[in-house]
């Protein structure tokens, strides 16, 4: 008897250890066909992180900031990170940065999209009026690029430039030749850099050729212009596109994102506006929000 109990007692202990063992493989199973559940519906995590790269371009801060209010105002995470534009392009081709707001096409940034288009895609383009340019303050003389070597003395034989990477750049280099410009500096360092060293030059009322871009707001700040460029050297294919760009996937991570930034649109006055609430404010965060909360009709349109 004793030994017959023992045996009940031992296949009663593998009975309940199937049991067991049977109801983890059909929890884990569970929660297996949930989550495949949750991903058949869409849903997003909002608490991931989106990343926008930008360049210190002023019109780029402002979209970049203005988008990562509104995104965050839909419960989105954002994040914005300033770089060179190389490294912008690299991260968004690689994957490592979701978004970029200011591609200039056909022009400026062609080469970096000929190296990178193919593992990027295009959400839209939001200004279509922009373009480049050498640009003086309106009391200098000169009229055309033709007539920069002569002022080679007082320009010490420079033109003030932004950041070495940039497409502007690239067309300032390859114009210079053309306008005899060849023995002459195209000074490289920062689009701050080229501001400050732009506003010194007003204030003592100095001649100063930088290069620069429109939308811009420093045309009116400084009462600038652009010089005549009778070899179309600085807008080679016509007026330029600002165009946002995005990492492969991203659209289908969020689509609710990917097609509120293919459909915006901005006019030129609401850049300007915006432009200069970022630039009067403490940091870029304030300025938008006292934009926004100027233009709250405008800003609901976008996302919608």
């Amino acid at each position: 008897m004793e030994l017959e109990g023992l045996k009940k007692t031992w296949l009663l202990i593998v009975f309940m250890l199937v049991l067991v063992s049977a109801a983890c493989s059909n929890s884990g199973t569970s929660g297996t066909s949930s989550s495949e559940g949750e991903e058949s519906t869409g849903t997003v995590d909002k608490s991931k992180e989106i990343k926008i790269g930008y360049i210190p371009w002023d019109e780029d801060v402002a979209v970049t900031y203005l988008w990562k209010y509104l995104l965050e105002e839909k419960g989105y995470k954002v994040n914005a990170t300033l770089a060179d534009v190389a490294p912008v392009f690299t991260g968004v081709a690689q994957g490592s940065i979701d978004l970029f707001l200011d591609v200039w096409m056909p022009s400026t940034h062609s080469t970096y999209m000929e190296d990178y288009g193919k593992d990027l895609e295009v959400l839209g383009t939001w200004y279509d009026e922009a373009d480049n340019g050498l640009a003086v303050p309106d009391y200098m003389d000169i009229q055309s690029i033709e007539e920069v070597k002569d002022l080679a003395g007082d320009l010490d034989s420079k033109i003030v430039g932004i950041e070495p990477g940039a497409g502007l750049m690239r067309l300032s280099r390859e114009a210079m030749p053309e306008y005899g410009l060849e023995d002459w500096t195209l000074v490289e360092s920062s689009t701050p850099a080229m501001l400050a060293e732009l506003e010194k030059a007003v204030a003592d009322q100095k001649p100063i050729v930088v290069t620069l871009w429109r939308p811009h707001w420093a045309f009116e700040a400084y009462n600038l212009r652009y010089l005549e460029d009778p070899q179309n050297m600085m807008n080679p294919n016509g007026i330029e596109e600002l165009q946002s760009i995005s990492r492969k996937g991203f659209a289908d991570d969020y689509p609710e994102v990917a097609e509120w930034i293919s459909n915006f649109k901005i006019s030129l006055s609401d850049l300007a506006t915006l432009e200069s609430a970022i630039k009067d404010a403490s940091d870029e965060m304030d300025g938008v929000e006292k934009w926004v909360s100027e233009h709250q009709d405008v800003a609901d349109g976008w996302v919608e």
